[in-house]
């Protein structure tokens, strides 16, 4: 079933996100779209771009996310600084913060079938789990967000949060599993029963207009995002993306308050990561 455009702009037109949805049914990629509306001076905050297909959808380094028609639930969002004045130079890091728990929040919102089932992995893959102990071998991916921004003279013009659910597909419409990376999963396979990918749009605008706003309070997003990191306690290889592709093993003990990940090596050494790519190790 395809998205209830009138629901959505019955419900969403004073929301401070999701007041305006860009709609499409088959597109190459939302993010691509999103950046040329984002240049547009007129272009409010909060706009959505939304479609119910994806033929080269783009992850976080450069992965591909194609989805088949009406499955899942994928949008690119448009925030400018008017709503998050607050946050200043550490805006780019907070709105991925944001964008996880905001997917996390609205998944849970969604359906009572997910409450305490929703996790994430750093910096901001979206994880369900069946088992209280969150082992990240038994944990499956059912969400992901990439966050790009522009800037000028040091200053962020405007961010772009695409963010990608897996809601009704079934094993057939996943890709593999990366090796070191949960396997996908989507909510419809996670609960035995296909969702209403219309309420979930709702949600996802509801939860995140409530997290990025001039008054919200930086420390409290924080908190809460660490709250919800499982990779938080695991072994994991992190491996860099510059272009000497180091990688540093050990357990994840910490996150700083710009949002790096903190890795304890077995000599005690510890190493902070803005960015990288992170494994579970098995051994």
């Amino acid at each position: 079933m395809l998205l209830n455009l009138q629901q959505l702009a019955q419900v969403l037109q004073h929301s401070p996100v999701g007041h305006t949805i860009d709609y499409h049914r088959s597109i190459p990629s939302t993010m691509l779209i999103a950046q040329k509306l984002a240049e547009q001076p007129h272009t409010r905050s909060g706009v959505v771009i939304v479609a119910e297909e994806q033929t080269a959808g783009r992850g976080r380094l450069q992965r591909r996310w194609e989805t088949p028609l009406g499955q899942a639930l994928l949008v690119s969002i448009i925030m400018k600084p008017t709503q998050f004045a607050g946050w200043q130079g550490l805006a780019p890091m907070l709105l991925s913060m944001a964008a996880g728990v905001a997917t996390a929040r609205a998944i849970e919102a969604f359906s009572p079938s997910f409450t305490g089932h929703v996790g994430l992995k750093w910096p901001n893959d979206v994880l369900l789990s069946h088992d209280s102990d969150y082992n990240m071998q038994k944990v499956g991916k059912v969400a992901g967000i990439l966050v790009e921004g522009a800037f000028h003279q040091g200053e962020l013009l405007y961010a772009i949060l695409g963010i990608g659910i897996n809601v009704n597909q079934t094993h057939a419409d996943l890709p593999p599993a990366q090796p070191g990376a949960p396997a996908p999963t989507s909510l419809r396979l996670f609960a035995d029963q296909e969702f209403d990918r219309t309420a979930l749009f709702i949600a996802l605008c509801h939860a995140l207009g409530e997290l990025v706003h001039p008054d919200q309070p930086a420390q409290a997003l924080r908190t809460e995002w660490r709250s919800r990191l499982w990779t938080l306690g695991q072994m994991v290889t992190v491996r860099t993306t510059g272009t000497a592709g180091e990688s540093f093993s050990g357990r994840a003990v910490d996150v700083t308050p710009e949002g790096s990940l903190v890795v304890e090596d077995e000599t005690g050494a510890r190493r902070s990561f803005t960015a990288g790519d992170v494994s579970i190790r098995t051994g």
